[in-house]
C-alpha cells in the first residue's frame, strides 16, 4: 500500500467518522462501513456495507441518496433557486427595468 492509498484511507475514515460511521478494513483487503456502534448497524437502520475498495467507498460515502432525482425542468430548477416566486418559465409578460 502507498503512502497515497493511506492517507486516502485516512481521509475516507475521518469522513465516515463525520457521518457517524466507522470504516474497517478486514485482513483480505476490503472495507465494511458500519455505525460507530456496532450493534446498530448503518445509519437510518441498515446493515453494515461491504466495499472491495477504496473507490466503493468513497461511493457510498459521497454519492447522493439514491431516492434523490436531479432537477428535470426549467421551473424545478428556478424554483430551487427561487422558491419564493415560483413561476410557469414564461419571462416574456415580466415589465423592463425602464418602465
Amino acid at each position: 500500500m502507498t503512502g497515497d492509498e493511506i492517507l486516502r484511507e485516512e481521509q475516507l475514515g475521518r469522513a465516515a467518522e463525520r457521518r457517524g460511521l466507522r470504516l474497517v478494513k478486514a485482513p483480505d483487503g476490503k472495507y465494511k462501513i458500519e455505525t460507530a456502534e456496532p450493534a446498530s448497524g448503518i445509519a437510518g437502520g441498515g446493515p453494515p456495507v461491504d466495499c472491495p475498495d477504496l473507490d466503493a467507498v468513497e461511493q457510498f460515502l459521497f454519492s447522493p441518496p439514491a431516492h434523490s432525482r436531479p432537477l428535470r425542468r426549467d421551473e424545478d430548477y428556478e424554483n430551487a433557486i427561487t422558491p419564493h416566486a415560483p413561476h410557469d418559465g414564461d419571462w416574456s409578460h415580466l415589465p423592463d427595468e425602464d418602465e
